[in-house]
């Protein structure tokens, strides 16, 4: 569906804007009364057909809905007309217009129900924050959607759920009783790491965790961008919603996304330990009675990953290590 939408809306921008408050409009073959448009000011809409006098729904800052009468084939026609009234959502409109889409197909709701089903899941994305985010924010996530990417590339768009510490999980992604965390520098030589709490670097009950250390370089002008790898994730078939729900926990909020692709990486260094005897590692054992001392309200450390570099693995071990994550339901 993404597709075909993202089809329609740049077979639209190729021609001259419209004059005026017309529309230049197009079919959106899946669902019946529904067209792709342009305006004078290049912005996108999406039009459903409706009843006159449906109740138009209330509006959000970056979207305007209302009603409009179009004549399409000779008739009148009134139409639902959702408008993204900025730029920098284009992308992310095009994703919304393909879930509205979906949604009719399966559920058969009309025109207004699609769009207010769709649109309590997806205003968080539509709604700019107040901050945007920092470079570090920026530097840690971009680490995060690397190794999701390779999860996704290996194992198919579903593998977008392991990422799980975007949602309060203690370890960044989690398949069965195996876990990774990702630790991202901009240091340009040291492979020092802080490690936030005594439970940070402890495998799951039972299983294995492994630490991966990604390395990267501000490139302005060149490089990757969280918004590139966002992409280049939709491209795989990363769900959007489901996507788009994990960036924003981690601190991206999906209507900044465009924002950020100034700021760009180039990933100078990657390589994978598993947490062993060789890493040292504050945990709970570390305390006399197993639990950090009463009144110790947090703990951070730095570790140096240096003395580890005998222990990295291969690059074929991490392709199947991420394989294995990947094609493993997460057990809590």
């Amino acid at each position: 569906m993404i597709n075909h939408v993202r089809s329609a809306y740049t077979s639209l921008r190729t021609k001259p804007p419209p004059a005026g408050t017309d529309l230049a409009v197009l079919a959106l073959k899946h669902v019946a009364g529904a067209y792709a448009a342009i305006d004078e000011l290049s912005r996108p809409h999406l039009l459903l057909a409706v009843h006159p006098g449906s109740p138009e729904l209330a509006e959000i800052p970056t979207l305007a809905m209302g009603t409009r009468l179009l004549v399409i084939g000779g008739k009148e026609t009134a139409f639902l007309d959702v408008t993204c009234l900025f730029a920098s959502l284009a992308e992310v409109f095009e994703h919304f217009v393909a879930a509205v889409l979906e949604h009719q197909l399966t559920t058969g709701d009309n025109s207004e129900a699609a769009v207010s089903s769709v649109l309590k899941k997806w205003r968080e994305f539509l709604v700019p924050g107040t901050d945007p985010p920092g470079s570090a924010k920026l530097a840690a996530v971009f680490g995060e959607l690397l190794v999701v990417l390779d999860a996704v590339r290996s194992s198919g768009p579903a593998a977008v759920g392991v990422w799980a510490g975007p949602f309060g999980a203690r370890h960044d992604l989690r398949g069965g009783s195996t876990a990774l965390e990702v630790k991202t520098t901009r240091a340009h030589t040291s492979r020092q790491v802080t490690i936030h709490g005594e439970d940070q670097l402890l495998p799951p009950d039972g299983g294995e965790l492994y630490l991966h250390f990604v390395r990267l370089e501000n490139v302005p002008g060149g490089g990757r961008s969280v918004s590139s790898l966002v992409d280049e994730l939709l491209t795989a078939g990363a769900p959007a919603e489901q996507l788009f729900k994990a960036v924003a926990a981690a601190g991206i909020p999906i209507a900044q996304l465009a924002a950020t692709t100034g700021i760009t990486f180039d990933v100078r260094e990657r390589l994978t330990l598993p947490v062993d005897e060789q890493i040292p590692v504050i945990v709970p054992a570390s305390f006399v009675g197993g639990s950090r001392p009463g009144g110790v309200i947090d703990i951070s450390y730095v570790i140096d990953l240096d003395r580890c570099l005998g222990s990295a693995l291969p690059e074929p071990v991490y392709t199947d290590l991420i394989r294995a994550i990947a094609e493993m339901p997460a057990i809590s």
